[in-house]
């Protein structure tokens, strides 16, 4: 089974990955983000993007279409820059010291660089109606919104860290 990535409010594109390098790029994307993330929003970004993980979605369901990312009309350049920050800062192995292998960066890089074309043509146009509301991530209380991993130090989901949750 695989996860399809789309940009359909810009074009018929579409990037297919494995479950495995899906999880793989979640999770190299969350770990070049975490200390990055200073601001509300970014934070709130890696937490949306750490929320692609099979343990809550399903195997082959993480995927997404890019009008689906928590944009909002306010700050989308900057969630734009930002986002475009995190991809390279994946080409760096930022933060890759937390994993417990080694990614394969030629398959990784590859589909990378097809993500950051989608998100350099996506517009706040493309926003639509989906403009993102504040506060619609569910924490229970075990977990508290912006939470770390002490082990990865990812901002954690309402069901944990998506690197964990895939060490099981």
């Amino acid at each position: 089974m695989a996860n399809i990535f789309t940009n359909t409010k810009v074009n018929n594109e579409i990037l297919r990955m494995s479950n495995g390098l899906t999880s793989v790029f979640i999770e190299t994307f969350c770990l070049a983000g975490a200390d990055l993330a200073k601001k509300q929003f970014e934070k709130d970004l890696m937490i949306w993007f750490g929320q692609r993980d099979w343990v809550i979605l399903g195997m082959g369901v993480e995927g997404f279409d890019i009008s689906e990312i928590i944009w909002n009309t306010r700050e989308f350049e900057q969630q734009k820059t930002f986002i475009l920050k995190v991809i390279d800062s994946v080409y760096t192995k930022r933060n890759w010291q937390y994993l417990s292998y080694e990614p394969n960066t030629s398959f990784l890089f590859e589909k990378l660089n097809m993500f950051k074309n989608m998100i350099h043509s996506f517009t706040s146009e493309n926003i639509g109606n989906n403009d993102w509301e504040e506060g619609l991530f569910e924490f229970d209380g075990e977990i508290m919104k912006y939470d770390q991993c002490e082990k990865h130090k990812i901002y954690k989901h309402y069901q944990g860290c998506v690197i964990c949750n895939n060490e099981i």
